[in-house]
């Protein structure tokens, strides 16, 4: 079996799917922020949500590899994770190397975590309760085509997770 030709069905371009990824995904974004801002810890950002998911995913990372994961400067990543030490929502500790610092989730920040994900994907899920089963089986595979597209693996920045 041939495979299909991208370009001969119609709007699916890689030049189409690339603006349309750019005219959505701010969108849904959107709507993740205003979620987080209505249900999380208090002053919880979606920065502080991003890093709050990386330190899950990566306990004992350090600063610099947050500020990476952020796409901020060191001092910004610096204000960013004293403001979740504070709120001890993450733990800094002295690593063995003594020339790093290994910052962690407590479990406080896992808490905190967990709520503002249950939150924002009940708000999501509310989103998308008008869609067919079909369109949401569409949504979910489309999804999975894109986890993949866009996986570290696949990544040209290893940083991107």
């Amino acid at each position: 079996m041939k495979p299909l030709e991208l370009e001969s069905i119609p709007g699916t371009s890689l030049s189409d799917c690339s603006a349309q990824l750019l005219d959505v995904v701010p969108l849904i974004m959107r709507r993740i922020r205003r979620e987080m801002r209505r249900h999380s810890m208090p002053g919880l950002s979606v920065a502080q949500f991003r890093t709050l998911i990386y330190l899950q995913r990566h306990p004992g990372t350090s600063l610099s590899e947050v500020s990476d994961f952020l796409g901020l400067t060191n001092p910004s990543a610096s204000k960013l994770v004293d403001r979740l030490v504070m709120d001890k929502a993450v733990s800094r500790r002295i690593a063995q190397d003594r020339r790093r610092i290994s910052l962690s989730l407590t479990e406080r920040g896992q808490t905190a975590l967990e709520l503002a994900r249950l939150e924002a994907r009940n708000q999501l899920a509310d989103s998308l309760k008008e869609l067919s089963p079909e369109d949401l089986a569409t949504v979910t595979s489309a999804l999975d085509i894109l986890d993949k597209a866009f996986s570290p693996v696949n990544a040209i920045d290893d940083h991107i997770s």
